[in-house]
């Protein structure tokens, strides 16, 4: 009888020891992720990372605790998604123009026409995403996607209305748009964004293409003073997380992040890229010694043909590299029609 009850003790407290870890683990800390972006806290971009990080710890309290590193402070924009696959950073803000070559196939989004609104292309392009490009974010866990408002060209002295007005203008650009600002007749210039502010001051550059929000969020309202309209191109943006940190998260969270996030974030970041757009839209229009220009629906049409010559030479230079650059350019296309006016 002592035996059996030494036994049951025994059994009883070894199930208690191995017990002890687990609780711990539903008990104790949560797990802590680093958010990486590159612009402002005061920023869209930081509202939209917010957006997702909010909903993730409100969606498990107390289980998940995001932190956002804004303004480089954790890796650099053009390291954003190298530093995460490599797990410098748990989860981060991707633009793949800011490093040309990577994400050869992705770059169709990027290509002219644009769809006025983000809330339209963010839904359109993440359809487009899993059709298509997923191949490319392999060595990540894509958590959301989320696409701006075509960019406008700002200018220092310049009002742009025709082509004779953006020739030999030196206008900062990234991925795409060295293509189409080239065929407009102005000279591209690469630099980061975080850069433009001095360059437009100081006259190294005569202006940038950017959306709207920029003028809020880069204080370019201080350093451009005309601007125009265009509905040519505009960029994706994906929240991305390691790999090896996606895969050892518990088995909801993981669910959760597949099936309910995306839609969520895709939804409601282009909600917010739509309002940062107007913002500062409407700071344009009210802050004195400032030209907004909308251009007739003939001339706009002449700036979004002009730029479509680009797509011809991209989808070549893809099909050279043995990837499906036609189709893609096909496939964009028809996925848009109905938004392209």
């Amino acid at each position: 009888m002592k035996t059996v009850k030494k036994t049951i003790l025994l059994t009883a407290s070894v199930v208690f020891l191995v017990a002890i870890p687990l609780l711990d683990a539903s008990m104790g800390a949560p797990i802590e992720l680093r958010l990486a972006h590159w612009a402002s806290s005061l920023s869209r971009v930081q509202d939209d990372v917010k957006l997702g990080a909010d909903w993730i710890e409100k969606r498990f309290p107390g289980r998940v605790k995001i932190t956002i590193y804004p303004a480089q402070t954790l890796l650099p924009a053009a390291s954003l998604y190298e530093g995460t696959a490599k797990g410098i950073a748990d989860i981060a803000y991707v633009v793949p123009g800011w490093t040309p070559g990577r994400f050869p196939k992705t770059e169709v989004i990027d290509l002219p026409p644009g769809i006025p609104l983000a809330s339209d292309a963010s839904r359109v392009y993440w359809d487009f995403y899993k059709k298509f490009l997923t191949d490319e974010w392999n060595e990540v866990k894509v958590l959301g996607f989320n696409v701006q408002q075509p960019q406008g060209i700002h200018t220092k002295k310049t009002s742009v209305r025709t082509f004779k007005d953006i020739k030999g203008e030196k206008i900062r650009v990234y991925g795409v748009g060295k293509e189409i600002i080239t065929a407009f007749g102005g000279v591209p210039v690469a630099m980061p964004m975080s850069e433009v502010y001095e360059a437009t001051r100081l006259g190294v550059i005569d202006g940038v293409f950017a959306p709207f929000s920029a003028m809020k969020d880069y204080r370019l309202i201080e350093t451009c003073f005309h601007h125009t309209v265009l509905d040519t191109y505009a960029s994706p943006f994906f929240l991305v997380m390691n790999l090896k940190k996606y895969n050892v998260l518990p088995p909801d969270i993981k669910k959760t992040l597949d099936e309910e996030f995306p839609e969520y974030f895709m939804k409601e970041a282009g909600k917010i890229s739509d309002r940062w757009e107007e913002i500062g839209r409407e700071l344009v229009k009210k802050t004195p010694g400032h030209e907004f220009i909308i251009l007739s629906p003939e001339e706009k049409s002449v700036w979004i043909e002009r730029a479509k010559t680009i797509n011809g030479p991209w989808a070549s230079a893809l099909e050279a590299r043995g990837l499906p650059g036609k189709r893609l350019v096909e496939e964009k296309l028809r996925a848009i029609e109905k938004y392209v006016k």
